[in-house]
């Protein structure tokens, strides 16, 4: 590596020679050149205007006389051409010698432009010329031609000697700094055979010497920092080793069942409650699906696999013994966007089942048997109040009180009923699409009068045909339930019964002005029997259970409820559907 470093900078440096060799050949060769040739057009054109008063094409031995002369004064090359091309002197050559010029490229230029300039080479001559034509006039009638020529011979060699004076120059100046450089780049190979050293002693652990780069510029710098980075990996290591005995002992004290699972399916890690759960003595190393045989645990894998977020469900497993288990997976991914396994908590929650399915059958069987002897009552009741009794006056208030218990009684196990039917999931859901317009409509007919009677006002804010999909009698439960509690717990003002419909939801609302819930109350709205204030729920006539059946007529639909209250202020009971 470190000779390879060495030849790449040389390689590097005869590179950058030979690129700077070419470049200099390329920009003398054409930017000098072309820029001294032009130099020299423009002097050759300023001659040609100031000789052009001098010109005579009476005669030819005149033409060729002015020539010679003019050559003399200007050191070009000077060719005097009549208008129809035939020259009548030249400095250099006899003119007869010479053919028709009226179609030499500088002249034909002339002839359109009144100036004309060309470099070719000469037929005469045989080398290589620069050549200016101007056309002259005299009294507004074409005269001829006065041409001026200068070889260019003597430009090559002058742009050749500088060029390999510049060549000399770039080499010395090279050569100097390559020999500096071979210096530099021994002192810094030395310090970087030290740095290749010291880091592969890091790369396998070894954090005792340090290293040493006494007056090395940067290098002294780097070494330092590169000091401070082990004495930090270190610590880090050192940080990491606890960290890792820590988590060890935390995953072994760890409660619920744990289990790592890779990509293929196999169980990578498992704590102490896990191999107790499953009743195995390792769990290490073996497919996650001879531990767990449950058809529903393995869909949720592959649904987390593809999602990537967690996910929870409630399995049974029969073996080694009838368990329910509650288990949350979460992805796991070591590096962005790559899965690395799934994280498989289990909760026992056996005794749980058991203990909501014993208060179930409770909740079912005395409502069950209380129906009976209420509905009894209540007969009873009202033949007493028939006129059955011969004292009317006391048995009259009694009776009543009968018959306003056993309705309570009844409302009672009504309650208990549909609640107990939809937890059970006996009520099924009998989803069909209706018009929630018309649903509130109804809804707000059957308790106009109970409102009327507190001089509540029920306001609607819905727009026909929202139509929706859903249970019509278990939705018109819900709002029956709904406003009723509304109607209850307000004095004053009004109640509404709308629907909102933004860009992410759309729920249904039933919103009052009346005395509102503590704040610390509304977590617990919807649990059986929670009654926020208990004498006067009584005093209406509350069982309890009203939004307790609300919540799981919801839930059982897949929708959600959310409740906003502020005490003295209002309720506002929102349930979003889509």
């Amino acid at each position: 590596m470190k000779r390879r470093f060495f030849k790449r900078t040389f390689l590097l440096y005869f590179i950058v020679l030979i690129g700077s060799a070419l470049f200099i050949e390329l920009y003398v060769t054409s930017v000098i050149r072309s820029n001294y040739i032009n130099e020299l057009r423009r002097s050759l054109l300023v001659q040609s205007d100031l000789l052009a008063d001098n010109i005579s094409f009476h005669s030819s031995s005149q033409a060729i006389k002015i020539s010679s002369t003019l050559k003399g004064i200007t050191g070009a090359r000077v060719t005097i051409i009549n208008a129809r091309g035939n020259v009548l002197g030249d400095s250099d050559n006899p003119p007869e010698s010479m053919d028709n010029h009226l179609n030499r490229p500088e002249v034909e230029d002339a002839g359109l432009k009144g100036r004309g300039w060309s470099l070719r080479r000469s037929s005469t001559q045989d080398r290589e010329l620069l050549y200016v034509a101007k056309s002259i006039y005299k009294d507004n009638n074409k005269m001829g031609y006065v041409r001026l020529a200068v070889p260019v011979d003597q430009i090559t060699k002058s742009i050749n000697i500088l060029r390999l004076e510049i060549i000399l120059v770039v080499i010395v100046l090279f050569l100097a700094s390559g020999i500096v450089m071979t210096w530099k780049t021994n002192r810094i190979r030395r310090y970087m055979d030290q740095i290749i050293d010291y880091s592969g002693a890091l790369a396998h652990g070894i954090f005792r010497q340090k290293l040493y780069l006494n007056d090395a510029g940067e290098f002294t710098e780097l070494a330092n920092n590169l000091n401070h980075m082990s004495a930090e990996l270190k610590d880090n290591m050192d940080r990491v080793k606890k960290e890792s005995s820590r988590l060890d002992v935390i995953l072994k004290s760890i409660p619920n069942a744990l289990l790592l699972i890779n990509k293929t399916g196999i169980i990578k890690l498992a704590n102490k409650a896990a191999l107790q759960l499953f009743g195995l003595p390792q769990l290490y190393g073996k497919p996650f699906i001879e531990v767990i045989r449950n058809p529903e645990f393995f869909s949720l894998i592959e649904m987390v696999k593809k999602s990537r977020a967690p996910a929870t469900a409630e399995i049974t497993l029969d073996v080694p013994e009838e368990k329910y288990l509650f288990v949350k997976l979460s992805p796991l991914a070591y590096t962005v966007g790559d899965l690395s396994g799934v994280i498989a908590i289990f909760s026992d929650i056996t005794h749980l089942k058991k203990l909501e399915q014993i208060r179930k059958d409770f909740v079912a069987n005395a409502s069950h048997e209380l129906k009976t002897p209420v509905t009894a009552i209540k007969g009873f009741a009202e033949t007493l109040l028939d006129g059955a009794l011969e004292d009317s006056e006391n048995a009259y208030k009694f009776l009543n009180t009968i018959k306003d218990q056993s309705d309570r009684l009844n409302r009672l196990v009504n309650d208990l009923l549909v609640l107990s039917n939809i937890e059970m999931g006996d009520e099924t859901m009998n989803r069909t699409e209706f018009d929630l317009s018309l649903l509130v409509d109804k809804a707000m007919e059957t308790m106009v009068v109970k409102a009327a009677e507190k001089r509540l006002s029920l306001t609607k804010s819905v727009n026909d045909n929202m139509m929706i999909k859903a249970d019509l009698d278990k939705v018109e439960q819900v709002l029956l339930n709904l406003i009723d509690n509304s109607i209850k717990f307000s004095d004053s003002g009004e109640i509404d019964i709308g629907v909102v419909i933004d860009e992410s939801s759309r729920y249904l609302y039933v919103k009052d002005q009346g005395i509102g819930i503590p704040e610390k109350y509304i977590p617990r709205l919807g649990e059986r029997f929670f009654r926020v204030d208990t004498s006067r729920s009584r005093e209406l006539g509350g069982t309890g259970l009203g939004l307790a059946i609300v919540k799981h007529i919801v839930k059982a639909h897949g929708w959600k409820m959310k409740i906003d209250s502020v005490a003295g202020q209002g309720t506002t009971v929102k349930i979003f559907f889509a």
